[in-house]
């Protein structure tokens, strides 16, 4: 008798803990998605909309834990698996999946958001604005070379044939193709500047071509991806700058 009482007790918390899971789960979910979609049309700043899809993110974890816990007290009980605790651990374990799928390219990446392929001379906005804090978190800007320096030191300029006004123009091509948005288009000068966004919450990174005879012919061709916004970029501004350059290059 008193052992059927125990089961009927774990059965009963079982249950009640395994919904209680899948409402922290859907709260989680609905956190994540409304900070993400506020953030992405700039109804709050994008630090904020990430945090709350950061915050979201743990809240689901959370949920997660709460129906592994809900399973394990249905299987000493006896009383099998419910289905509110087998929904919220599926949903989680597939939301947490997504975001770590997205953020995996870019762990491990060093907190840099400026990356150039020269950092003795990197090429200056004329039509956008470079951030205030743009040297964050770093104390000057021989700390910031020595550290692109050790994390790029592949990221360098390309040499190019044709004018810089032919290879300027190949840039605007790959440029809108993209969907970034030209700031300025010089070619007289060589210069292209154009912002462009990553990930559904459309960070903001503005980009920089400069485009330069080379004596004898050819063009010397340097670029720049700097965020808006952060410290680390996980590593966005330099596939940005490896593969358009390398998609110039077979332009």
């Amino acid at each position: 008798m008193a052992e059927q009482m125990m089961g009927a007790v774990r059965k009963s918390w079982s249950g009640r803990i395994g919904k209680l899971a899948l409402w922290v789960v859907v709260l989680g979910i609905a956190v994540a998605l409304i900070g993400a979609v506020l953030a992405r049309y700039d109804l709050v700043e994008k630090l904020q909309g990430f945090s709350a899809f950061g915050i979201g993110g743990m809240i689901i974890a959370g949920g997660g834990a709460l129906a592994l816990i809900a399973l394990i007290i249905g299987l000493i009980g006896k009383s099998g698996p419910k289905k509110p605790a087998l929904m919220a651990l599926g949903a989680a374990a597939l939301v947490l999946g997504s975001i770590y799928a997205i953020i995996a390219p870019g762990m491990g990446a060093p907190p840099l958001h400026d990356i150039t392929t020269d950092v003795d001379n990197p090429p200056q906005f004329k039509t956008l604005a470079l951030r205030e804090d743009n040297l964050v978190p770093f104390k000057s800007v021989e700390e910031w070379r020595a550290a692109h320096r050790a994390a790029y030191g592949d990221i360098a300029p390309v040499t190019l044939p044709g004018t810089p006004e032919q290879v300027l123009d190949k840039a605007k091509v790959l440029v809108e193709a993209r969907g970034w948005e030209v700031a300025t288009f010089d070619p007289a000068s060589g210069h292209l500047e154009a912002t462009a966004s990553t990930a559904f919450i459309r960070f903001y990174d503005d980009f920089i071509v400069d485009a330069t005879p080379i004596e004898g012919g050819g063009t010397l061709v340097n670029v720049r991806s700097v965020s808006r916004v952060g410290v680390g970029d996980l590593g966005a501004n330099a596939r940005r700058v490896r593969e358009f350059l390398a998609a110039l290059q077979a332009a």
